[in-house]
């Protein structure tokens, strides 16, 4: 079998059909104030009309308890007294599941983590987890990075690169081939202008497009709880794809057929708001074509379109025939980032002071789009 053809028959080098890239387009140029005028953009936080209602079904619930429990999971042992507080402890929202009738097997969770999840989820990936050297970033096949050197010698933790000085000329990125036309980044560059991707677990090879067995990693067991008890074991998270975006930066139409598991995966937004768009080919839902129409040659045929806005704390699900669909982010919403985002990585402690050294970066989430999308590889 040719090996750009994944076991569920997928070609992970189709070209996408042109009707999704024009959207792709369209979105991309336009203005921030034209995007929260346009209807057709499904937005549940400004409301919806009647025809996107008429989409969705209301499949199922997240229940109160069920966040909560999952929050507590993810929660490390020395944060607990930040939930276990007796009687002041208030129950986080329920979250309603919609499934959109144009996308078997797409669910829609708005508002799935509360705010607390939200910032310890940002502080666990970019602090933790972009600390450890074997989670891999767009800028190590390019440049060498000062990971700092394990905390204790029964830890493997390290510390955050967000204790470092924004521009110590002692702290800089090196470009692994010195006859290159990189040139050293400091630490500025590097976590605001450079830092794109992130690769949790299972290292995703984003030139070959493949997984690695012999080299799979685990994934973090602290998100995993939490992703795992929201979603009730629908699914094993063993790879996670952190996109880390600034307000001009966007996500091409592509893909996500590399696994070999057909399970669902699920993509949590975190900061600024994104456009997220969904394409599908409208001969399928009639049992015609082939499989997404990728063997086809006509790149002109008729595709069904789904524009979201994502806001911090939703959550999709692509699951079903929508797990293979085309998709794409073509613009981040400048000024969107919740307050309770804003100043990360500065956040107050109960001296109300803070990691003193953090305050150097105060507001780096004020311009930043994170994604963290979960997907198991393997069986």
């Amino acid at each position: 079998m040719d090996s750009t053809i994944t076991s569920h028959g997928h070609n992970t080098h189709a070209i996408p059909p042109q009707a999704v890239c024009n959207a792709y387009k369209k979105y991309q140029k336009m203005e921030d104030a034209a995007i929260d005028a346009d209807l057709e953009v499904l937005d549940f936080a400004r409301g919806l009309t009647d025809v996107q209602k008429e989409k969705l079904v209301a499949v199922d619930t997240v229940s109160s308890e069920l966040i909560d429990s999952a929050w507590r999971s993810f929660k490390s042992e020395e944060n607990q007294d930040v939930v276990d507080n007796g009687d002041s402890h208030q129950l986080p929202e329920s979250c309603t599941i919609y499934e959109h009738k144009d996308f078997p097997g797409l669910r829609l969770l708005p508002f799935l983590l509360p705010p607390e999840v939200q910032v310890l989820l940002v502080s666990s990936l970019l602090h933790r987890d972009l600390a450890n050297s074997q989670h891999k970033t767009n800028i190590n096949h390019d440049y060498t990075i000062p990971y700092a050197p394990p905390i204790s010698p029964s830890s493997p933790q390290r510390e955050s690169f967000f204790t470092l000085p924004p521009h110590a000329k002692d702290q800089l990125l090196l470009p692994l081939n010195p006859l290159s036309n990189h040139k050293p980044l400091n630490m500025t560059q590097f976590l605001v202008k450079k830092l794109r991707w992130l690769t949790l677990g299972s290292q995703y090879d984003w030139t070959t497009r493949s997984y690695d067995k012999q080299k799979a990693m685990p994934f973090p067991a602290d998100i995993a709880r939490l992703v795992t008890g929201l979603f009730k074991n629908a699914f094993q998270p063993e790879s996670g794809v952190v996109l880390i975006y600034g307000s001009k930066d966007y996500m091409p139409v592509h893909r996500d057929v590399s696994e070999e598991c057909e399970r669902g995966l699920a993509s949590f937004s975190l900061g600024c708001d994104g456009l997220f768009i969904l394409s599908r080919e409208k001969n399928r839902l009639n049992g015609e074509g082939a499989v997404d129409g990728e063997n086809k040659l006509d790149e002109e045929r008729e595709m069904e379109m789904l524009v979201l806005r994502v806001r911090s704390g939703d959550c999709v699900w692509m699951g079903g025939e929508t797990r293979w669909c085309w998709h794409a982010m073509p613009k981040v919403m400048a000024g969107t980032c919740p307050n309770w985002l804003e100043d990360w990585p500065v956040e107050k402690d109960d001296s109300g002071e803070g990691r003193k050294e953090y305050q150097k970066w105060k507001g780096y989430m004020r311009g930043k789009r994170v994604n963290i999308s979960c997907r198991q590889v393997w069986g």
